[in-house]
């Protein structure tokens, strides 16, 4: 192992007394990156915030670590606390040092994962401090729409729109869905808020792959949660269940070839057929 990659044993292990010792030695083990197969890219403080050791987080900052570095899979060290449920150390980058969080308004997450996390009051701060916020962009070409669609939370949705978010913002990494083709996953709920306010049922993913030239209902359609509310949904809306991918299939066609029989139902009823 080389003697960069020797700080991680301790800071796993939630040994403050040798993490401290180690940096003393070289105090730019504060930024080194992982190289472990599966862990590459970690930062120290990434780690140290997943595994829940409050006291190695704060003596990293204190030593110059980057509060909001975009570390393995270009998430910061509060998102991945976040994931691992270590409500203390989230609770410390958003409030003791949120304002040394680079590109987060002074909040401690940009807006974007706030959106995505469900953290209301932190999204609606953002828009209070930089109502051009709502565009950000993050790594997938996703806007904060997109996240929240996706999850389901109509109130966050909601907010985003009516503070200018755009309801035809195309992600441009993934596949080049709109928020509605997030939603049309499994969302019902959002999936209206996004048709109440002006998504256009019919818009297309514009990027070459396999979710090529799908619309919202083909979306629905190609799922396994097949929401048949989704469906529903966008029919009610004018969804065009003639309309076809860049294979030439339909989304009747598509819910048939993955077995989802509610969707296929639902899309049935509809036609007629």
């Amino acid at each position: 192992m080389a003697e960069t990659q020797k700080v991680f044993t301790p800071i796993e292990d939630g040994d403050l007394a040798e993490v401290e010792r180690l940096v003393r030695r070289d105090k730019g083990l504060v930024e080194v990156r992982r190289t472990q197969s599966g862990k590459e890219g970690q930062t120290p403080l990434q780690v140290a915030a997943m595994g829940g050791s409050l006291d190695i987080v704060r003596f990293l900052i204190e030593k110059g670590a980057e509060v909001y570095a975009l570390a393995a899979w270009t998430y910061p060290a509060v998102e991945h606390a976040h994931w691992a449920k270590q409500s203390d150390v989230v609770d410390f980058f958003l409030g003791d040092v949120a304002d040394k969080a680079l590109g987060t308004n002074g909040l401690g997450i940009e807006i974007n994962l706030a959106a995505r996390n469900g953290w209301a009051e932190i999204v609606a701060k953002h828009i209070e401090r930089d109502p051009l916020s709502v565009h950000r962009r993050r790594v997938l070409g996703d806007t904060p729409l997109h996240w929240s669609a996706h999850n389901g939370d109509a109130a966050i949705v909601r907010m985003l729109l009516e503070a200018g978010a755009d309801a035809e913002a195309d992600d441009t990494v993934l596949y080049g869905g709109k928020p509605l083709h997030w939603a049309s996953e499994h969302e019902p709920e959002t999936v209206r808020v996004l048709l109440d306010h002006g998504a256009d049922p019919n818009s297309r993913n514009v990027l070459p792959g396999d979710f090529e030239g799908f619309t919202p209902l083909i979306m629905c359609a190609s799922q396994q949660n097949d929401c048949a509310e989704c469906a529903e949904a966008l029919l009610h809306a004018g969804a065009d269940p003639s309309a076809k991918d860049a294979k030439g299939r339909t989304a009747l066609d598509v819910a048939t070839e993955g077995g989802h029989g509610r969707v296929e139902a639902a899309i049935r009823a509809h036609v007629g057929a």
